[in-house]
C-alpha cells in the first residue's frame, strides 16, 4: 500500500539520497503537507523551502525566477550574495527547460516550486499546470534543475 511507504524510500537512487528527487518531491506533495515534509528534511541536514508562482507566458517564467530567488533567500537556503543568486538562477534556469512550449503562451499556469540544498549543492523543482483559460483543457508540467558545488558556501558551519 503506497501509504505505508517512507520519504526515504521515494528519494533514493542505488542507496544514495537524490537531491533532485527531493526538490521534486517538495513541488509535488501535497499542499496541506509542505510544513511536515520541510520540517522532516531540516532534521535530515537539508535546507528546503516551498514555494509557488502563476502567470501566462513569459510572466509566468519571471514570476517562477523571482519567486524562487525571494523564498531561498528569506528561507535561508541561499545567501544574498552574487554567487548563490548566479546558482540558484542558473538552477531554475535548467528546472525551466520543458517549459518552453507553444502552450505556455496562451495558457495560464499554476506552480509550485521545491527549493533544496544540502552542503555546496541547490536542486529546484518544479510541478504544476497549464491550461486554457475558458477551457477544461489542462496539462500537467514538471522540472528539475540541479548545480552541484556551485554555492559559496556549504552552511553547515
Amino acid at each position: 500500500m503506497l501509504d505505508d511507504f517512507m520519504i526515504s524510500e521515494f528519494i533514493n537512487i542505488e542507496g544514495e539520497r537524490s537531491l533532485g528527487k527531493v526538490a521534486i518531491i517538495l513541488a509535488m506533495v501535497d499542499d496541506d503537507r509542505d510544513d511536515e515534509f520541510i520540517e522532516a528534511l531540516k532534521t535530515e541536514g537539508y535546507l528546503p523551502v516551498i514555494t509557488r508562482a502563476g502567470g501566462k507566458g513569459e510572466e509566468v517564467k519571471n514570476k517562477i525566477l523571482r519567486n524562487s530567488l525571494g523564498a531561498a533567500i528569506k528561507g535561508g537556503v541561499i545567501d544574498e550574495d552574487v554567487q548563490d543568486q548566479r546558482v540558484l538562477t542558473r538552477t531554475v534556469e535548467r528546472a525551466l527547460g520543458d517549459f518552453d512550449r507553444p502552450m505556455l503562451s496562451i495558457s495560464g499556469a499554476g506552480i509550485k516550486i521545491g527549493i533544496v540544498r544540502k552542503g555546496f549543492h541547490l536542486a529546484v523543482g518544479l510541478y504544476g499546470k497549464l491550461g486554457i483559460p475558458g477551457l477544461s483543457v489542462d496539462h500537467e508540467v514538471s522540472g528539475m534543475g540541479i548545480h552541484y558545488y556551485g554555492l559559496a558556501d556549504d552552511k553547515q558551519n
